[in-house]
């Protein structure tokens, strides 16, 4: 049996058959300055200020971690949790409260777009490893729009950017068998900021095996890459969290079927659609080779499409997993000689240096309160006596623990922590389904704060007699 070959070991019959000058001037500038601009439409709304409800309790996790030094306990945001308290990604929560104290929301801002600007970095590198620079910026703007919606200001930014790297890594092992011991160091860090560190596993475990299938290392070889993503798994369990790193998967899967990120992605989403492009690039690619395609490369597109299409909160992960493949089946089919680096990494270095500086000036001038909340309910909210309880949306539940830390809010987008029974009974409520009362009832909440199209909003002014005390941004507080 022949052995098999990755793109990166073989170039394309026509690169061999007909050797091309590389490009110059703007054909081989054009792409570079085509990642810098970009970068700065990923930049654009730097200024507008912190919307997502995620990043305020975040912020306030690395306060109380800086407090206290506690990594897991009682919750000390909400009363209404009934899970431990698992500081999962600590490390960027500890930075975002550093960010906090600094500068306020602007320095938070500032730093989730540095966040952001890595993931792409981090993407356009791994692509540009297996590919010229105008694939390499394609298939990174392919990348972007596969990722956009998971690009929010959270510590799952660090996971992405750390995800492009491992990716790299193990597509560079397919062509130079080596292995990359330093990802074992990199994944403590990553374990630190966030679960997607059990993919990189799986990314050199698939990689090792394909190895094995296609005979390009032998048995004893083949033992040390296993030992990489083995020795990383060893590494995460040396966090300060131990093996509650790995216990803490559970109340997440467990409500799973109630959040609507882990719900089956839709071929319509845009983000689905980026991904489906990427797998066809890396398809179309494959099929117009004139050699068997190595088990290797195989095993990472299919932890790729895995990941992919089975959540989707987890598009993005697929995406940045099949980049540097789809780049390198792109560049093959464009016929470009690929250019020498030459000065291209001081040129990039100099746009996201630029284009750093504009976030900077950007963020610092964006608000330093939370966006996109009913603000009009502040001074009515402000009013109810100390402890009171809120039944809210937990879209909401963030900005009530961040703004009143006097008011009890019932729900807030941490579902792991309150459990899938508070997940059904909330969806219940909400829904004004029957018997919603009793669960409605057992908070006692002296008010509620709701988006005023939600079956709720009317079965407590129908049948309980409540009255609107504000409305703003769509949300209604009501009271008795």
């Amino acid at each position: 049996m022949s052995p098999t070959v990755t793109g990166a070991e073989k170039p394309s019959p026509q690169t061999e058959a007909t050797p091309l000058p590389a490009p110059q001037g703007v054909l081989r500038w054009g792409p570079v300055i085509g990642f810098g601009l970009l970068l700065l439409v990923l930049s654009r709304n730097v200024g507008t200020g912190i919307a997502d409800p995620d990043t305020l309790w975040h912020v306030l996790a690395g306060d109380h971690l800086r407090d206290t030094w506690q990594f897991s306990g009682p919750d000390p945001l909400s009363s209404f949790t009934n899970q431990p308290w698992v500081l999962t990604q600590w490390l960027p929560e500890l930075a975002l409260s550093l960010a906090n104290q600094w500068g306020g929301l602007p320095a938070v801002a500032f730093l989730a777009q540095l966040g952001r600007l890595a993931v792409c970095v981090a993407v356009y590198v791994a692509c540009r490893r297996t590919s010229g620079p105008l694939a390499a910026t394609l298939v990174t703007g392919i990348t972007v729009l596969a990722t956009a919606a998971s690009l929010s200001p959270r510590p799952q930014l660090v996971g992405f950017a750390l995800l492009a790297v491992t990716a790299s890594a193990w597509v560079r092992v397919l062509s130079d068998q080596r292995a990359p011991w330093w990802l074992v160091p990199l994944t403590w860090v990553w374990a630190s900021s966030h679960g997607t560190w059990v993919v990189g596993i799986m990314l050199g475990l698939a990689t090792t095996a394909g190895l094995v299938l296609d005979r390009k290392v032998s048995v004893r070889a083949a033992g040390r890459l296993a030992l990489v993503p083995l020795a990383s798994a060893g590494a995460a369990l040396l966090t300060p969290l131990g093996t509650g790193i790995l216990t803490a998967f559970g109340p997440v899967r467990a409500v799973s079927p109630y959040i609507q990120e882990w719900r089956r992605p839709e071929l319509t989403d845009p983000s689905t659609i980026g991904l489906l492009v990427l797998v066809l690039v890396v398809a179309l690619g494959w099929a117009r080779r004139h050699s068997l395609v190595s088990w290797g490369a195989a095993g990472i597109l299919l932890v790729g499409v895995g990941w992919g299409l089975t959540y989707a909160r987890t598009v993005a992960v697929g995406a940045i997993i099949i980049a540097p493949l789809a780049a390198q089946a792109l560049d093959a089919a464009l016929g470009r000689a690929r250019p020498a680096r030459g000065r291209e990494p001081l040129v990039v270095a100099g746009l996201v240096l630029v284009v750093t500086m504009t976030c900077g000036l950007l963020a610092a001038g964006g608000p330093d309160e939370p966006v996109s909340v009913p603000d009009g309910t502040t001074a009515a909210l402000r009013a109810l006596p100390p402890g009171a309880v809120v039944y809210n949306d937990d879209s909401l539940g963030g900005w009530l623990m961040w703004t009143f830390p006097s008011v009890r809010q019932t729900a807030d987008t941490r579902a792991e922590l309150y459990g899938p029974a508070h997940a059904r009974t909330y969806l219940s409520v909400m829904g004004a389904e029957p018997g919603w009362q009793a669960g409605f009832d057992e908070h006692r909440p002296v008010a509620a704060l709701v988006r005023e199209d939600v079956p709720l909003a009317t079965a407590l002014q129908r049948d309980r007699g409540w009255t609107v005390a504000a409305r703003d941004d769509g949300f209604l507080l009501l009271r008795p």
